[in-house]
């Protein structure tokens, strides 16, 4: 069985998000989550320039698909910005804590300005810091992404 955006949904994305839903307040979920539904448009882009080029005709590149997903909805780019800030979680022009062993509790990178936070005990979400300044709750980001975007944008599989 060849991998497909779809596949790639419901055996990297969904599982990711429900782990993440089991443990609202780990932030190492949280980015586990969001990396795989961020991931899922370069599959779903490289995936239809191969396969079936009209549906990706209209994204020259895909950095156009990124913009075009976030007019779709505005959350995938608080998921967009998570998934980086991961990619590039390493001391190089960055600042991270660590709240106990192996417990990952914030994370700021100034050169992305996106700063993640959980605390432990009475917390229940991962909260993300924007560029604004403003502090959006990332389980909302990945219900909205995970649950309501990309299935009304992977088209059926035959």
């Amino acid at each position: 069985m060849r991998t497909t955006p779809r596949s790639f949904y419901e055996l990297f994305v969904i599982p990711n998000m429900e782990d993440y839903r089991g443990q609202p307040d780990d932030v190492r979920l949280g980015f586990n989550a969001a990396l795989s539904a961020f991931q899922l448009a370069d599959i779903f882009y490289a995936f239809y320039q191969r396969e079936r080029p009209a549906v990706v005709s209209r994204w020259t590149k895909l950095k156009d698909l990124h913009i075009h997903l976030t007019s779709v909805e505005p959350c995938y780019l608080t998921v967009q910005s998570v998934a980086t800030v991961y990619k590039h979680l390493y001391a190089n022009h960055g600042h991270y804590e660590v709240g106990t062993p192996g417990a990952l509790w914030g994370v700021s990178l100034p050169r992305v300005e996106v700063k993640l936070e959980s605390t432990w005990g009475d917390a229940t979400d991962v909260l993300v810091k924007r560029r604004k300044g403003d502090t959006v709750s990332l389980t909302n980001a990945l219900n909205r992404v995970v649950d309501e975007m990309w299935p009304n944008f992977l088209p059926q599989e035959p």
